[in-house]
C-alpha cells in the first residue's frame, strides 16, 4: 500500500500546478515543447530559430525543477491529444490545425520542401504546376529548358504521395486522407510562390 501511495505522490507532483516557474521560461516551454513533441508524427519541419530556442529552453529547464515538470506535462498532454485524435481517425485534421496554430515555429515538411524547390524554378514552371496539379485558372507555356524542372517537380509530388501511402499503410491510417493532405500541402506551397 505504501508503494502505491508513493507512486501516486510522485505522479501527483508531476502534474501539480507550476507555482514558481519563471514566467518567460514557462511561456517558452508552452510554445516550443508541443511543436518539437509533434514534429515527427505530424511531419513538421521546424525552423532553425525555433530549434535554437528549444535547445536553450531545454538547458534552462534543467536548472528549474518547476519548469522541468511543466515541460514533461506539456509534452505528455500534447502526445495524449495527438493519440486521441489519431485513434479517433482525425490525425490529418489534428496535424493541420496544429501546424496552422503554430505556423510561426513550423510548417508541414512537404510545404517547406516544395517552397524551397519552387524558389529555384522559373515562373512558367510554377504556373504550369499550379495549373496542372493544383487547379489554378491560368496555364503557362513551358520552354524547352522548363520541361526538366517541371518533370522533376511532378516527380517530387509522386514520391511524397508514395511515402504518404506507405506511412498510412504501415501505421493503419487512412491512405486517401494522407495523400490528399500531401497534395494540399504541395499546392499551398505552390500558391505562395
Amino acid at each position: 500500500m505504501k508503494r502505491c501511495l508513493v507512486a501516486f505522490a510522485i505522479a501527483a507532483s508531476l502534474f501539480a500546478p507550476v507555482a514558481h516557474a519563471d514566467d518567460a521560461l514557462e511561456a517558452k516551454v508552452r510554445a516550443y515543447v508541443p511543436v518539437v513533441s509533434l514534429a515527427k508524427v505530424c511531419d513538421i519541419r521546424i525552423n532553425d530559430a525555433t530549434l535554437g530556442d528549444h535547445r536553450a529552453v531545454l538547458e534552462a529547464v534543467k536548472s528549474d525543477p518547476n519548469a522541468d515538470k511543466l515541460a514533461f506535462r506539456v509534452h505528455y498532454e500534447t502526445q495524449t491529444a495527438y493519440i486521441k485524435a489519431r485513434d479517433g481517425g482525425k490525425r490529418v485534421a489534428f496535424c493541420k490545425d496544429f501546424i496552422a496554430a503554430n505556423s510561426q515555429y513550423a510548417k508541414a515538411r512537404v510545404t517547406a520542401v516544395v517552397e524551397d524547390h519552387m524558389s529555384h524554378v522559373s515562373t512558367n514552371v510554377q504556373k504550369a504546376i499550379a495549373y496542372n496539379v493544383c487547379g489554378a485558372n491560368t496555364s503557362a507555356k513551358l520552354s524547352k529548358a522548363d520541361w526538366k524542372p517541371y518533370a522533376l517537380t511532378k516527380k517530387m509530388l509522386e514520391i511524397e504521395h508514395k511515402l504518404a501511402k506507405e506511412n498510412a499503410e504501415t501505421n493503419g491510417w487512412n491512405v486517401t486522407e494522407e495523400t490528399t493532405a500531401v497534395t494540399e500541402q504541395f499546392c499551398a506551397a505552390v500558391k505562395t510562390r
